[in-house]
């Protein structure tokens, strides 16, 4: 794991710190999502002087975002002139150190990743940039090598994304019976109709804008490699990772800022892709190089280590688990509760003026980004790791109240 590896928990909010929770809006985001109030108060507390170096943890200008965005009210967190001296000091640390605080960083967020998910050893945990829709074309150029054939099953917006992008390299095959039925619902494996010389069935675990999911790790077969875009629900249960070959995930959701994208894969599916393979998107070489091929985004992975770190010290993701499920059954609670005025299923262009007035109030509310997805509209409430539990209290007020105002 290198020099450092082995590191406690990160510590609680500064008491300084704490009146940061009293600024935080309740975002609802679907991307880029909320942040849990601690993690971001430590990252804070450590921008400057990484770990009591003296030198920023900074790659790139981006999470000066992050900065102006929790400086709200009256709590100044940072001065122009410290912002000003961040810009002129980028890439204060280097990847190249042995030991050194950059790889020891990487090496404590995959030590965290392994721990909470278990992951076996014959799995290597990857770190990429270029999000997961890098990986869309990552993914057959690193498997096509001797097979230039896969399954991929469902119909939801990012699985097909990540098909088109594997028609590129090779054959696609969209089994007919993955096809979700219409109570909402992914039919059983074996009516999916799987391919029996596919190199791969791809599956995305969770389909945010249709709201489909699998909540356990689909049974396809040992003879068959199944590959997970587990990018909006990585880090929200138990995943038995040895069930599939390749699991990833983008950052943006319950991994911290974007710019990384987490891959985990199976030892024997790696060194076997495509010639054509920039170096850039292969698994194999991006091992080789202890995940440093070139300049890492080491803040999102930094954030990577400290939310992990958190998950751990609260129980790991048994816990989290069990604090999805709650918080997701207290929302579709009240929805079932509505007599019809709260749908799952509002087609687009229905009740637009309702879903107007209830983006408008829940704003002022202090209720953020419960808009639907441009493409299929509606409301949409994306109840993330970093969302505090008191978020969830105030919209099923809310959600009562304007029920009350509006319903009949």
């Amino acid at each position: 794991m290198g020099k450092g590896a082995e590191r406690a928990p990160v510590e609680l909010m500064p008491p300084h710190m704490l009146a940061l929770k009293q600024h935080r809006a309740h975002n609802f985001s679907a991307g880029a999502a909320m942040f849990d109030t601690n993690v971001m108060a430590h990252l804070q507390n450590n921008f400057l002087s990484y770990d009591g170096s003296g030198m920023g943890l900074f790659v790139s200008p981006k999470p000066l975002l992050l900065i102006n965005c929790v400086a709200v009210g009256n709590v100044s967190v940072f001065s122009l002139d410290a912002v000003l001296s961040v810009l002129c000091t980028m890439q204060e640390m280097s990847q190249r150190d042995p030991g050194g605080p950059v790889q020891s960083c990487i090496a404590r967020a995959e030590a965290n990743l392994r721990m909470l998910l278990d992951i076996p050893d014959n799995y290597k945990v990857l770190f990429f940039q270029g999000g997961a829709h890098a990986q869309f074309a990552a993914i057959p150029m690193n498997l096509f090598g001797e097979n230039a054939k896969a399954d991929y099953a469902g119909q939801g917006v990012w699985n097909l994304k990540a098909a088109a992008e594997a028609r590129k390299f090779g054959e696609v095959h969209m089994p007919a019976g993955s096809i979700a039925n219409g109570e909402g619902a992914y039919p059983p494996v074996e009516e999916w109709g799987l391919s029996d010389d596919a190199a791969y069935v791809h599956i995305c675990g969770n389909e945010t804008m249709s709201g489909m999911t699998f909540h356990t790790e689909p049974e396809v077969g040992p003879s068959r490699v199944l590959v997970a875009d587990m990018t909006s629900s990585l880090l929200s249960r138990p995943v038995d990772v040895s069930k599939y070959g390749v699991i990833y995930a983008s950052s943006g959701k319950n991994l911290g800022p974007a710019g990384n994208c987490v891959v985990i894969v199976r030892d024997d599916l790696t060194g076997n892709e495509l010639p054509q393979t920039p170096s850039i998107l292969s698994w194999q070489v991006q091992a080789d190089s202890g995940n440093i091929y070139n300049t890492p985004n080491i803040f999102s992975i930094w954030a990577l280590e400290c939310i992990t770190a958190d998950l751990l010290a609260k129980g790991g993701l048994v816990t989290a688990g069990d604090r999805a499920r709650r918080r997701a059954e207290l929302v579709y609670d009240l929805i079932d509760r509505s007599c019809g005025f709260y749908t799952n299923n509002i087609a687009h262009g229905s009740s637009i003026q309702l879903e107007d007035l209830f983006v408008t109030e829940s704003t002022a509310a202090g209720l953020l980004q419960l808009f639907g997805h441009p493409l299929l509209g509606g409301l949409r409430v994306c109840i993330y790791n970093g969302l505090p539990d008191e978020a969830i209290s105030e919209l099923l007020v809310f959600m009562n109240s304007f029920m009350q105002k509006y319903q009949g």
